[in-house]
């Protein structure tokens, strides 16, 4: 019985993920009895089902990596952030560049790197231009290939 429950919820999350627009776990509990699928779950298990679920629409990305390159705070620092950005993308034109201000701290993180291996590599390359680098954990903007 356990692993039934557990194959039902596996199989629910990963047909989430296929089909983004509905909500799967709502259509088979309209649909249960006429199929041959019935799903009763707790009250606390659907509020979390739910909550992913709007976490997920909220956020924007995948998981992943990208490198801060600058942080700071104070008088010119914006205008500080906007120069390094520049002279980035100057640097390294297939590379992306994202500007960011989380209170006090102008911020610069560059990569969309799925694993963190990735990262360490483009850290490598990146850190012989930009000493005072750092890893950090992100949602990432995934590239189609071409």
């Amino acid at each position: 019985m356990t692993r039934t429950i557990l194959f039902l919820l596996s199989f629910i999350c990963s047909a989430t993920m296929a089909i983004a627009q509905d909500d799967i776990l709502k259509t088979l509990q309209e649909e249960g009895p006429s199929q041959e699928v019935y799903i009763e779950l707790d009250s606390l298990l659907e509020a979390n089902y739910h909550k992913l679920i709007s976490k997920n629409m909220k956020s924007s990305g995948i998981p992943g990596y990208r490198i801060r390159i600058y942080s700071e705070s104070g008088l010119g620092a914006k205008e500080e952030q906007q120069r390094i950005r520049a002279s980035f993308l100057s640097l390294f034109p297939g590379l992306d560049a994202y500007n960011r201000y989380d209170e006090p701290f102008f911020k610069i993180y560059v990569g969309d790197c799925r694993t963190r291996s990735d990262a360490i590599k483009l850290n490598d390359i990146i850190k012989k231009e930009f000493p005072n680098t750092i890893i950090i954990p992100d949602y990432i903007n995934l590239k189609s290939k071409d």
